[in-house]
């Protein structure tokens, strides 16, 4: 009998360990979340990708507590690899051309830049790395 539940423990504890997401293999389609310098690893329809945030390039949105002209934007830069090609550019966190672009599409996939946090005037400066995050889209064409 000890032999047994011994056993049934095993297999549930290895079912429960296996089934958790690890971090950093959680890319899929839809909106993800990463913190700058981390990577999501995932497969979409058998294509091995990878997403990473490698830098805020330049943030020069309007802080919370002040009175703006301009709404300005937020800059970043991502590498995207689609089966061991990979691709680097900017996305902004708006759209206007020639300078700022919040989307484009790479290997097959749509990735739109939706957010940068936090935003300015939110927080004390500086902010830790580990405190700032960019909110992607990616979809599938």
């Amino acid at each position: 009998m000890k032999l047994f539940l011994s056993i049934l423990l095993f297999i549930t504890l290895t079912a429960f360990v296996n089934s958790c997401s690890k971090s950093g293999n959680r890319l899929r389609e839809g909106t993800i979340e990463l913190k700058l310098s981390d990577c999501e690893k995932g497969n979409i329809e058998g294509d091995d990708l990878k997403l990473c945030f490698e830098a805020v390039v330049g943030d020069s949105r309007c802080p919370a507590n002040a009175v703006c002209v301009w709404q300005g934007a937020a800059t970043a830069s991502f590498s995207f690899t689609k089966n061991g090609d990979t691709h680097r550019f900017n996305l902004s966190t708006i759209a206007m051309k020639p300078n700022y672009s919040k989307d484009t599409v790479i290997a097959g996939y749509k990735i739109e830049f939706i957010n940068l946090s936090p935003y300015p005037g939110t927080v004390s400066t500086p902010v830790p790395d580990d405190q700032i995050k960019a909110e992607l889209k990616i979809t599938k064409q």
